[in-house]
């Protein structure tokens, strides 16, 4: 696993303190949905790729949306920690990221791997979030998978936030002729999502801010694992989603 000891060394253990373990576990429930929320982490986390603890297919990579504000792409090109990108294009039924056109045209031109998310409202229809997501998106200049975002549930039951969204992935195998990339939290998983053996066919991109690579119930795989919401990358002011892949997975399963 990886080794951030350097981290924990400058700070004295106190008594009755929580262990390291229960620090650096993620919140309950996920705090993914709020991305102002800072990192757990006493201190930002180190990008594994420059400790030498993963493979050369086990690529970093980011997520933005409008709370990144205006990027300069140039320099991210630059950054060896950004190899890929998702960006956030449609919410619900009737918003869309206004920083999406420009963003994803500079990722383009700067030559970066590009993939583009829906952030799913399981209280709403899936079909109309389709709809609204692909007047928005060019399916054909996408270099990645489509990716949904699914952590939140917003009042309705586990039961009907998996018949819309397995509706929504449905909606997006049929567009793209591939299944889709799930995202969602940890936590979530486990309660929402896993023992539904249609869900889990398809691929998962996981997050759980935490030194170690997190498990989900059954020992379920996943491809990607979001790592860090305070990471820093050349060209972007403040944080930003900092993610990779893990074990035998890489870029290729997740070009379109």
């Amino acid at each position: 696993m990886l080794c951030f000891s350097p981290l924990w060394a400058q700070k004295k253990q106190k008594p009755k303190k929580k262990s390291k373990s229960e620090l650096v576990d993620d919140i309950q429930p996920d705090p993914i949905a709020r991305k102002s929320r800072p990192d757990r982490h006493p201190k930002l986390l180190e990008m594994p790729i420059l400790l030498g603890s993963v493979t050369g297919d086990q690529l970093h990579g980011i997520d933005v949306s409008h709370y990144q504000g205006r990027i300069n792409w140039d320099e991210v090109a630059k950054d060896p920690k950004v190899n890929y990108v998702y960006l956030k294009a449609t919410e619900g039924v009737n918003t869309t990221d206004d920083t999406y056109r420009y963003n994803f045209q500079e990722c383009k031109r700067v030559g970066l791997k590009v993939g583009s998310y829906l952030f799913f409202r399981p209280h709403l229809s899936a079909r109309t979030q389709f709809e609204l997501f692909v007047s928005v998106v060019d399916t054909k200049k996408q270099d990645l998978l489509p990716l949904i975002d699914a952590e939140v549930i917003k009042g309705v039951s586990t039961s009907v936030f998996q018949t819309r969204l397995l509706e929504l992935c449905e909606l997006f195998e049929k567009e793209y002729g591939k299944k889709p990339l799930i995202y969602t939290g940890r936590n979530f998983y486990n309660k929402h999502i896993y023992g539904n053996s249609r869900l889990k066919a398809y691929k998962y991109f996981i997050a759980a801010y935490a030194f170690d690579e997190p498990e989900l119930y059954g020992s379920d795989d996943y491809l990607m694992w979001q790592y860090s919401a305070t990471g820093r990358v050349r060209g972007i002011r403040g944080n930003v989603d900092m993610s990779r892949f893990v074990g035998r997975h890489s870029l290729r399963e997740i070009i379109y």
